[in-house]
């Protein structure tokens, strides 16, 4: 890799702002100010220093909907939200309430309360993480909220803020603006202290400004310095393997990632190279032959 290509370069966002045109992105509306009507009591409503805290008592249940025993939430928007039109048990599920898109995904108690915790930490990676809920079933789902039109590599999610994708929809310029926006969500996410569980571009959605995780479920506490270096080689694997071929994009990822994170960087190459760089350059030159390996 020549040395002058490790200078910055960047795309306009005028790629991915192209990409997003037509999409329905449902402007939020006010919310709702009392219960609807059919609703169940709430037979305990807290507020709490971090959010709210609500319990439902059910008398009469609709069987082919989600009907909510007890939430933890930190969107107010979420005060009437007792049932959600899917079948309980559904790993992940896409729908509005008061004027805004919302996906809940399938999850232990225990991940949940870990996530809700670490929301406002790793919030700049992922979509906001606004509460977790029991159903009357015992499943319990984590609820994020997606605040802008984006766009999911998974088709199986849609919603008037979110639209299901291919990675056939994207021509070369989008897939370099994928990388970069890849790359600087995974810069915050190791400062974070974090690392992607299975960092492939299928499990990334993006606005017209970032990338973030599709899934919280995704996302583990990092154990060791090397293990974020490893993450971010894996993810541009995975862009290589579905087409992405700019080799000046490639160079841009790896310039950022490496002046980002340059500690961890020195880091890893000691431990795979037992040596000390010369520079930022080598580091940069070893990282990419093991993107290509």
């Amino acid at each position: 890799m020549a040395r002058k290509r490790m200078l910055g370069w960047t795309q306009t966002h005028e790629a991915v702002e192209q990409m997003m045109e037509g999409f329905n992105r449902g402007e939020p509306i006010s919310p709702e100010e009392s219960e609807p009507a059919g609703a169940p009591e709430p037979v305990n409503f807290v507020r709490k220093k971090s959010g709210y805290s609500i319990k439902y008592s059910w008398k009469k249940q609709n069987p082919s909907a989600i009907h909510i025993e007890s939430m933890e939430f930190s969107d107010r928007n979420l005060r009437y939200l007792h049932q959600i039109e899917a079948k309980d048990g559904s790993d992940s599920i896409a729908f509005t309430h008061s004027g805004f898109t919302y996906i809940a995904r399938r999850t232990t108690l225990k991940a949940a309360k870990r996530l809700l915790a670490a929301a406002e930490k790793i919030g700049e990676c992922i979509s906001s993480i606004v509460a977790y809920f029991r159903t009357l079933a015992g499943s319990i789902y984590v609820l994020s909220r997606v605040d802008k039109a984006a766009w999911s590599l998974d088709r199986n999610l849609s919603a008037p803020h979110l639209q299901g994708a291919s990675w056939d929809d994207f021509d070369s310029a989008h897939k370099s603006r994928f990388a970069e926006l890849a790359t600087e969500m995974m810069v915050k996410l190791h400062k974070s202290g974090h690392v992607f569980t299975n960092p492939v571009p299928s499990e990334v959605m993006l606005d017209t400004r970032k990338a973030f995780v599709a899934d919280p479920r995704d996302l583990k506490p990092m154990r060791h310095t090397n293990e974020g270096v490893e993450n971010f080689i894996l993810m541009l694997r995975g862009l290589l393997r579905r087409g992405f071929s700019c080799d000046g994009t490639l160079y841009y990822c790896l310039s950022v990632y490496v002046n980002s994170m340059e500690g961890e960087c020195r880091a890893w190459y000691r431990k795979n190279k037992r040596s000390v760089p010369a520079d930022l350059f080598q580091v940069a030159q070893e990282l990419e032959s093991r993107v290509a390996a």
